[in-house]
């Protein structure tokens, strides 16, 4: 069994660094492909999602986290990225509330993501009371948040699905 997961995560490994070297066919073939053998499991519509926002595709990524969260209703990473996309298209209100579930979650990566984007001055107006003491509680946003990067930059994940 330990040899099948180490193959997984050697082909979800393969999926993402397709991504960063910008060869979004490999790795969309790739990510259907495990999404086909993985139906009930979210990395394979995590990896697709972040496919498309590697493209800038908002829209369609935040499609393919809705599935993610679909199979898995409870995958914090995969609502943490819901919102990220909702905000990135511009719905700011809709995005807010779908990170505001996220913050303070026992995912990391998911909660500190959904603090980030819950800081930006577009998604202040729509944060209630009780969630603006959370983030002012929470850790601060990276420093390189505020430099100009490019999508993948600013949007690329690491770590275990």
């Amino acid at each position: 069994m330990q040899m099948q997961e180490d193959s997984l995560e050697l082909l979800i490994s393969i999926g993402h660094l397709a991504r960063v070297y910008r060869r979004f066919d490999d790795a969309r073939y790739l990510f259907e492909r495990l999404a086909l053998i993985y139906p009930q499991r979210a990395f394979p519509y995590l990896g697709l999602g972040l496919v498309e926002v590697d493209r800038a595709n908002y829209r369609g990524a935040a499609r393919l986290f809705a599935s993610a969260l679909a199979v898995v209703p409870d995958n914090a990473l995969a609502c943490a990225w819901l919102g990220t996309t909702q905000v990135l298209d511009g719905h700011y209100a809709l995005g807010a509330r779908t990170l505001m579930k996220v913050v303070g979650s026992d995912e990391p990566s998911a909660s500190s993501m959904a603090m980030a984007f819950l800081k930006l001055p577009e998604c202040a107006p729509f944060i209630n009371a009780n969630a603006n003491s959370a983030l002012a509680a929470g850790a601060a946003p990276p420093a390189h948040a505020a430099a100009p990067l490019s999508t993948i930059e600013r949007l690329t994940i690491r770590g275990r699905y």
